[in-house]
């Protein structure tokens, strides 16, 4: 479903939500847990959604950093209107996410990990979005580090690019082009919360510069909250658990 977005909103596209059905489904190596219905959306934030925070004066606007680092915005290195916006760490994400939740009077926010991959391994604990084995061209890795395929872009892709790749609900882009901030701390995955400790949050997903062992649905990796990386981003989720715990 598309929502609209409020009028001091206009500029930015509607987000396009996909709805994950709650109910079980597999985690990481086997591991049977279950979570509630959630919406996610479609595609990763890009820069014009991004750019649209910042020109709004969300980006100077203290509200949004409570218990959060504020840095200085840096531009994506492929500024195109709808690639991914990259060089955003976890803590311009979280800002972002509590701003845009202001303009849309719902609670919008980073996933958590088990949120990630459930969106990307659908019930069933596939290996990939679209299924247990890698299909060249589904994704924007480089292919060629395991002689996977010829694919080796090294840049982004505008959003939505690789249909192909999508997961069983029909997320896009969950494999390739940006890893993706998740809410969860790397070491202490029962901590979510901001705070100013400096310690590193959860990526998942993979990039345009890794091979396909590191776009696996289940692989984790990390990096510091106040990292601004050109193969970093993050998308959205909403209704899902502490939304209203974890508004700012």
């Amino acid at each position: 479903m598309t929502i609209s977005p409020a009028p001091s909103v206009a500029a930015l596209p509607g987000i396009d939500w996909v709805e994950i059905p709650g109910g079980d489904y597999i985690y990481q190596d086997g591991k049977s847990c279950t979570l509630p219905t959630f919406y996610m959306a479609r595609h990763t934030i890009t820069n014009v959604r991004y750019q649209a925070f910042i020109d709004a004066g969300g980006y100077d606007d203290e509200r949004w950093w409570h218990r959060i680092k504020r840095t200085k915005p840096q531009e994506s290195r492929w500024p195109q209107a709808t690639r991914p916006c990259t060089s955003v760490n976890w803590n311009e994400a979280v800002a972002f996410s509590r701003w845009l939740s202001e303009q849309l009077g719902y609670t919008v926010r980073l996933p958590t990990e088990e949120e990630w991959e459930r969106a990307a391994r659908g019930r069933d604990g596939r290996a990939f979005p679209w299924g247990d084995d890698y299909s060249t061209g589904y994704a924007n890795i480089n292919e060629t580090w395991d002689n996977a395929g010829e694919c080796k872009l090294e840049q982004t892709t505008v959003v939505g690019a690789y249909p192909q790749g999508a997961s069983s609900e029909g997320v896009l882009d969950l494999a390739g082009n940006v890893w993706e901030w998740c809410l969860k701390k790397h070491e202490h995955p029962e901590e979510i919360e901001p705070d100013t400790s400096g310690d590193a949050r959860v990526l998942r997903g993979g990039s345009w510069y890794g091979n396909p062992d590191a776009v696996r649905s289940a692989e984790r990796n990390w990096n510091d909250p106040g990292e601004q990386v050109d193969n970093v981003g993050f998308r959205l989720v909403s209704s899902g658990p502490m939304d209203d715990a974890f508004r700012g």
